[in-house]
């Protein structure tokens, strides 16, 4: 019989402004947690006092509640939230998402043994045509971690996934990093820098506990940022990142923005830099070219269409 881990505080991180509503539903599900030794920092991100009058209501101690005069980012309103941290452990969740009940209990109990690591999990995706599980091939630390992310390997496979609300990690491995606000994609910035820079294991618990939102259309802290931004932050990253998953994020990730942007002009850019700093995948530049000749009535079906064949081929 596998003896408890002892009760050590967790510290959970919520960057939030302008939503209310959804909030409230994020810090239920992180105060109906079986894991009771926590603090829960919520991050107004800016004036809110909407938000701020909604927080007063709640009578719980372990709440604590920290408004910037200006916003931040998501990035730097989480940047704000580990330095108040106290605990032990440090947790963060999107206001729009939610917890299921042992997600703590069970992050905490999976990394007894393992050393220090960032801990994830499986995460129920909820979009408004569909819901999915995701990942659906948990990362195993064989593969660059970059690769896991922006290398699909064939059409019918599926992108990495390890979403910041996934995450429990120790506070000792925060001291030295800290998510950079100058990028769009924070998050992967993140975990790049954790996993090749400092060499720390991401292990994941192989249960669904995390429930994520991913409605395009709401606003959002984390959702910013051009087709040239994220250009910028691959060339930046550059150094960290394999042939194959340089490619893969300028083709997959890149492409897709600058499209919906109608940037036309960047196609013979990317497909350059993909080829000149990259190593891509036939199929990946076939997919290229399909962003830019369909008609964008036309994509959105047939990304559908190969994630049902994919799902069935499981």
């Amino acid at each position: 019989m596998q003896e408890r881990p002892a009760l050590s505080l967790v510290s959970v991180i919520i960057p939030t402004l302008h939503r209310p509503t959804l909030l409230t539903r994020a810090l239920a599900s992180v105060f109906r947690q079986t894991w009771r030794e926590l603090e829960v920092i919520v991050i107004v991100d800016g004036p809110d006092p909407e938000t701020i009058a909604v927080l007063q209501t709640i009578d719980d101690p372990r709440l604590r509640i920290i408004v910037n005069s200006h916003s931040l980012t998501a990035a730097g309103a989480r940047n704000a939230g580990m330095d108040h941290a106290k605990g032990e452990w440090i947790a963060f969740l999107d206001d729009d998402d939610e917890w299921l009940p042992e997600k703590l209990a069970k992050q905490v109990a999976y990394a007894g043994d393992r050393g220090p690591a960032l801990v994830t999990c499986l995460s129920l995706v909820v979009t408004s045509a569909a819901s999915f599980v995701r990942p659906q091939v948990i990362y195993d630390n064989l593969l660059p971690i970059d690769e896991y992310l922006f290398d699909r390997r064939s059409p019918f496979a599926d992108y990495g996934f390890i979403p910041t609300p996934s995450y429990l990690l120790p506070r000792a491995l925060c001291r030295d990093l800290r998510f950079r606000t100058d990028n769009p994609h924070d998050d992967w910035d993140f975990l790049l820098r954790l996993s090749k820079q400092q060499a720390v294991r991401v292990e994941t618990v192989p249960e669904i506990l995390v429930t994520i939102y991913a409605d395009d259309a709401r606003p959002s802290l984390s959702k910013s940022g051009t087709w040239r931004a994220s250009l910028q932050w691959a060339e930046r990253m550059r150094p960290l990142l394999t042939p194959r998953a340089y490619s893969g994020f300028c083709l997959g990730a890149v492409a897709p923005r600058a499209a919906k942007e109608r940037a036309y002009h960047a196609a013979v850019l990317l497909l350059y830099r993909a080829f000149r700093y990259g190593s891509p995948r036939l199929w990946r530049v076939t997919a290229f070219l399909g962003v830019w000749l369909m008609p964008s009535g036309v994509l959105g079906p047939v990304r559908r269409t190969v994630r049902y064949i994919r799902d069935m081929r499981r």
